[in-house]
């Protein structure tokens, strides 16, 4: 029987349920280049085997290009038995003979070799790496193991790190670090970077003055690029990657930005900083084992500290305030998904610029955020200077967003993104209707959707963009069902689904039956051919 463990929410957040399904091979040289893309790198795929799990690409970025083996294993789960439910395992079932050449290259060379796992859960991606070196000669089979913490900690911040059963730091990122990873991992193994549920306080809660960015060029910028700035639009009309496309052309360098997404319970103390309990370790003579008695937890003593650790709001603000060379941006998803105004609060009145982009007032934040920002040499009330950007996206459509007040929207530069703004990229995907002959154009279908429910009154924030569906999407029967019928059903036309779907019952379980019976679920007023 399955067993609940320990798993991980996109927030960060550590629940109890049962593991995920595995992310097949196929599914991994996607992840990997739309990781590589978020920042700004090319990649070119070589060679690619299943069997051993081993793929090697080049990567690229501007004059920087780097060759990469990955081993990277599905199987990213716990391990059952007599092992903690707070950790998570990937098992090297081959002999290590097959790939020991691969293994034990200089992790500063190029080629390098990468070992990973691969978690998929409720959209959110976390690749966890090993240093190859330390399996040298395993046995078969021989597990890695990682703290669930560690992933927590990547969901949260975009980079995680935990000990293995090998006193070797195991790195835990999301996708769009894998960059960060690949360059720096001849050091990601030995040196603590992050401390975020791991051993030491980190160095910027240390109070040391953040220091520059040493070889990265300024990035002087447009005199009339917006700093506050809203993309909007309707689901699937490329609001994030009309961003993406902004901040690689004008922040290159991953140091020059920083990305949240707002939730629900997202709060002032995350965007801002708050105390926290921080666990930190000091080393002590002897092993110590976890509550189960049997598994051992190294020789770390546990310690509970309580620290201020600032929110990205913080974090960015001191460094555009310490670096006045550079321009910085702070990258919001999803603004709108949690009470914006609350989110900001004592920063709600820094977000007024001048004519240059500077901050109008001054504004005197909390006792323990001063306190930070003092330690890093900026004493007294502060303003949000000119080169800080903060630029976010929305889908008013989404069931979970909140109302934003109109003395919150009067401070950012709304930018529309149309129904079909870059539908030409999709100009040639295709889906293959179960009531149509042949495969029809993905364009073509939407339109016909959008036109119709667009004449039942239907606002245009609830229409289908082109990106809605991904092409792989689209080759993807099941996605159909799962993905766009359910939208469909349950959130444009859920009062009044008559307004889209015939037949007897329009309930979403009645209408996939209907669908995968071959029967046109749709109203007749629906013309699906080409337009």
């Amino acid at each position: 029987m399955p067993t609940a463990v320990n798993q991980i929410e996109p927030d960060g957040e550590i629940v109890i349920d049962f593991d995920p399904e595995q992310v097949p091979f196929e599914d991994q040289e996607k992840i990997i280049r739309d990781g590589l893309n978020a920042r700004g790198w090319t990649v070119v795929f070589q060679q690619e085997d299943k069997q051993t799990k081993r793929r090697q690409f080049e990567m690229s970025k501007g004059s920087k290009s780097l060759t990469v083996i990955t081993y990277i294993f599905s199987n990213l789960s716990w391990s059952s038995g007599e092992r903690a439910q707070d950790e998570k395992r990937i098992q090297l079932s081959r002999p290590y003979d097959e790939h020991a050449q691969d293994f034990m290259r200089d992790k500063a060379s190029d080629p390098r070799c990468s070992l990973m796992g691969i978690y998929r859960r409720n959209g959110l991606l976390v690749m966890c790496a090993w240093d190859p070196a330390a399996y040298e000669g395993h046995a078969k089979p021989t597990s890695c193991y990682v703290r669930t913490a560690g992933m927590a900690s990547a969901a949260r911040t975009g980079f995680g790190q935990s000990v293995d059963s090998k006193k070797r730091l195991v790195c835990c990122f999301t996708p769009d670090m894998l960059a960060y990873y690949l360059e720096n991992m001849a050091s990601l193994h030995d040196e603590i970077v992050i401390t975020d549920e791991l051993i030491l306080p980190a160095p910027e809660i240390e109070g040391e003055v953040y220091t520059d960015l040493g070889d990265v060029p300024s990035n002087p910028l447009p005199e009339d690029l917006a700093r506050n700035r809203i993309f909007y639009g309707a689901p699937g009309t490329g609001k994030s990657h009309n961003l993406n496309e902004e901040l690689n052309l004008f922040f290159p360098d991953d140091l020059l930005f920083q990305r949240t997404t707002f939730y629900p319970e997202y709060t002032s103390g995350t965007f801002m900083g708050s105390f926290r309990p921080t666990p930190i370790y000091r080393t002590a003579d002897g092993d110590f084992v976890e509550a189960d008695k049997t598994s051992s937890a190294g020789n770390f003593e546990p310690l509970i500290d309580y620290r201020f650790v600032p929110g990205p709001f913080l974090q960015l603000l001191s460094r555009a305030l310490s670096d006045p060379d550079h321009n910085y941006c702070l990258v919001i998803e999803e603004i709108n998904r949690a009470n914006a105004s609350a989110v900001f609060a004592d920063a709600f009145q820094m977000l007024d610029r001048d004519d240059d982009g500077r901050g109008k007032y001054s504004v005197t934040l909390s006792p323990e955020a001063s306190d930070y920002l003092a330690s890093k040499g900026h004493h007294g009330p502060v303003s949000i200077p000119a080169n800080m950007f903060i630029w976010a996206t929305m889908n008013s459509a989404d069931q979970g967003v909140m109302p934003m007040d109109s003395a919150f929207k009067r401070r950012w530069t709304m930018e529309y993104v149309g129904l079909d703004d870059g539908e030409d990229v999709a100009a040639e995907w295709e889906l293959t209707v179960n009531f149509l002959e042949g495969p029809v154009k993905w364009n073509a279908f939407r339109k016909a959707i959008n036109g119709h429910l667009a004449k039942e009154g239907i606002t245009e924030d609830r229409l289908l963009g082109p990106f809605f569906m991904t092409k792989k999407d689209l080759a993807r029967p099941k996605a159909f069902e799962n993905k766009l019928l359910q939208y469909l059903r349950d959130d444009v036309v859920k009062s009044a689904p008559r307004k889209l779907f015939s037949g007897g019952s329009t309930t979403f379980g009645t209408l996939v039956k209907s669908y995968r019976d071959g029967e046109n679920i749709f109203v007749e007023a629906i013309d699906f051919g080409e337009g």
